[in-house]
């Protein structure tokens, strides 16, 4: 690298440092004056005239980047054990920056390698039972395959998809809305160096010690969906950042697919919205893979994902909630079937731990699962096994 290139990273950190930075600004003022070192000479007046932003937020900017010291802040990604990485880097993927706006910095703690497809699997924080297991099989699937995870480590949908893709012995990479030597939510602490230790990476576009603003995470999403083949919505509602994702994905020329949702569910509400106006539902990995362009299907393991023949549905069992195994017990064992009150009386008769907690209604979600799952087939007010 030579020392003017040097220079160049240098500046481009000290701006992205800004707390006001949007990064299609930041390159459309680097194009206009030819590198990231000419903004840092420029007035405020020059800035606000050329970039169109106001005479108080240009002041700000040129205020904010001169007391940054961006030699400082290489100094905390690397104690960290991370690197930055701007355009100029070799290692910045492609992919990321074909967007309208790549991050300026990409802060990247861990490996990565972009010669497998990767897709983003996202969600709610207020995840359902059957949002945590289909995010679950979805992500354990797609590793099976050799496709790398993408989520945002946020509670629920996200977490739920990362745990899955490292018990599946697969890659996952996590995007977050702060610096990289904060975790937020700090219960997934944990979660993020297990990510690391695997061969997975976690990346943000902030500095080193930003916390969590609610700004950040919209600019968050876009990055999760920039680093992917597809998107994946499996719950959120109408406000969900995960339909946020799901529209930087559109805008980035990307394929949106969404789970189908039960219809008086809040969080299917976003899902079925997507689905109503022309995203592909996603039942399984195929559905998702399926999306990707020609190009990013060599090498996959696609046949991993074909159901064995004659497996009983065991493969799915191991997904099910403990409740959707119990039931699935004593419908499988009943040739003519069960209506709900039956299941509630065999699961009584079976003396199971719990068995006298269990309502018609409890029974109900745990058949819906069976259902969704299609382990099971309702027929004539019976259900019954369909495997």
């Amino acid at each position: 690298m030579s020392v003017s290139t040097d220079e160049e990273k240098l500046a481009r950190i000290k701006i992205n440092a800004f707390s006001c930075l949007r990064s299609d600004w930041a390159l459309r003022l680097i194009a206009f004056y030819g590198g990231a070192r000419e903004i840092l000479s420029k007035t405020p007046a020059e800035i606000s005239s050329d970039g169109g932003l106001s005479l108080e937020t240009a002041e700000r900017f040129v205020r904010e980047t001169k007391v940054f010291d961006p030699a400082k802040e290489l100094e905390l990604v690397l104690k960290a054990g991370a690197r930055a990485l701007t355009a100029l880097d070799p290692e910045y993927p492609e992919l990321l920056k074909d967007i309208y706006d790549p991050p300026l910095v990409l802060y990247v703690k861990g490996q990565f390698s972009t010669a497998a497809p990767a897709a983003g699997v996202v969600g709610t924080r207020k995840a359902t039972n059957y949002g945590l297991r289909i995010a679950s099989r979805l992500a354990c699937e797609l590793c099976g395959a050799g496709v790398t995870v993408v989520s945002g480590l946020a509670r629920g949908i996200d977490t739920a998809a990362h745990e899955a893709a490292l018990k599946a012995g697969g890659v996952t990479w996590a995007v977050i809305g702060t610096g990289l030597n904060i975790c937020y939510p700090r219960e997934n602490t944990r979660l993020a160096s297990k990510i690391i230790e695997k061969g997975g990476a976690i990346f943000s576009e902030f500095p080193m010690g930003a916390g969590a603003l609610p700004v950040s995470f919209p600019r968050r999403n876009r990055v999760i969906s920039g680093l992917s083949r597809a998107v994946v919505v499996v719950e959120g509602d109408f406000k969900s950042g995960a339909l946020i994702t799901a529209r930087a994905a559109l805008e980035q020329g990307r394929e949106v697919l969404a789970v189908p949702g039960q219809v008086d569910c809040p969080v299917s509400r976003g899902p079925n919205y997507l689905i109503k106006n022309g995203a592909a539902p996603a039942e399984d990995a195929l559905d998702i893979i399926s999306s990707f362009p020609p190009e990013a299907l060599f090498g996959l393991k696609t046949s991993a994902l074909l159901k064995p023949a004659g497996d009983g549905g065991a493969g799915v069992l191991k997904t099910l909630s403990e409740d959707a195994n119990a039931v699935w017990v004593v419908v499988k064992d009943s040739p003519d079937g069960l209506c709900a009150d039956e299941v509630v009386l065999k699961l009584s008769m079976a003396g199971l731990p719990g068995a006298s907690a269990w309502s018609v209604q409890r029974a109900g979600a745990a058949l819906f699962e069976l259902e969704t799952s299609e382990l099971i087939t309702l027929k004539a007010g019976k259900y019954s096994s369909s495997v």
